[in-house]
């Protein structure tokens, strides 16, 4: 998700990019922006719609990195997955939603099971089928969905641009040089407590929950994203890739802009379990 993204195994860190492949950078992450907003406030089916193209391109780019394979059989059974998964969840069928995630399960593992890169394979499920599970279910609160996504993309977003400033401005000890080389623990440590501030804003904006408890929950989530920013640059280095595709410009893939939302995105969920028959409260409200 941030653009420290690693480089193939041996290779120099990426150089800081020029004015102009700045001004790619910003144009780009700015057309997400305004996709992913306003998929989550126009309506649930909005939001399922990208959940599952987005959904789509992750297994895409994942099997891309494992098996070299691009949009073979294994990517097409978890990209179905994903869509069941989304519409069943949509319409409050958890026990259909459960059935296709066990089939994707199973039929990767059979058409894998012969192959070095199997526990990858398998993997490339939970990267595109549990997110948008987690993510339709958060919206498909009727009072809070909208809301709750909102919050999530605010944290994730927040985790980004913090790790990124304070490793550049503060600087000092490497935090994983042999899988990220640019991250630092000062990166780490504003990007997992600044979107604290974003907890304390959303609680005021609602009026009814703790702002000091939603801010914990945010540092939660933060740290989320944190495992899933580093999670993604670990399997780039095993694989010797700097991106996961070119898929978008200036960014590099889909997985490359949103890793550490897709791990932040279950950490919600697992939270808003706490109120299972209205996830958005469950996460927002405390």
């Amino acid at each position: 998700m941030t653009p420290l993204d690693v480089t193939p195994s041996g290779a120099e860190p990426r150089a800081q990019p020029n004015k102009s492949e700045m001004t790619t950078r910003l144009a780009s992450a700015a057309v997400l922006a305004v996709l992913a907003l306003g998929s989550v406030v126009a309506s649930i089916w909005t939001f399922v719609a990208l959940a599952i193209a987005s959904g789509v391109i992750v297994a895409w780019e994942w099997g891309r990195l494992v098996r070299k394979a691009g949009f073979d059989a294994i990517a097409m059974m978890q990209s179905a997955a994903v869509a069941a998964v989304a519409v069943a969840v949509a319409m409050s069928r958890p026990g259909l939603a459960l059935i296709a995630a066990a089939l994707a399960l199973a039929g990767t593992g059979l058409a894998a099971a012969w192959s070095p890169t199997l526990g990858w394979s398998l993997l490339g499920v939970a990267y595109s089928v549990l997110p948008a599970w987690s993510m339709v279910w958060l919206r498909s609160d009727q009072t809070y969905g909208a809301t709750a996504l909102l919050y999530l993309l605010a944290v994730a977003w927040t985790t980004d641009t913090a790790s990124y400033a304070g490793g550049n401005l503060i600087g000092g000890r490497k935090l994983a040089p042999k899988i990220s080389p640019q991250k630092t623990w000062s990166g780490l440590l504003v990007g997992t407590f600044a979107p604290a501030l974003i907890g304390f804003a959303f609680a005021l904006f609602l009026g009814e929950t703790s702002g000091w408890r939603l801010a914990l929950v945010s540092v939660a989530i933060a740290a989320a994203c944190q495992i899933g920013d580093l999670s993604e640059s670990a399997a780039k280095r095993r694989f010797g890739a700097k991106d996961m595709s070119n898929l978008i410009p200036g960014h590099g893939g889909l997985l490359d802009r949103i890793d550490g939302l897709l791990i932040a995105a279950i950490a919600a969920a697992l939270i808003a379990l706490r109120d299972p028959a209205n996830p958005g409260r469950g996460l927002l409200i405390w």
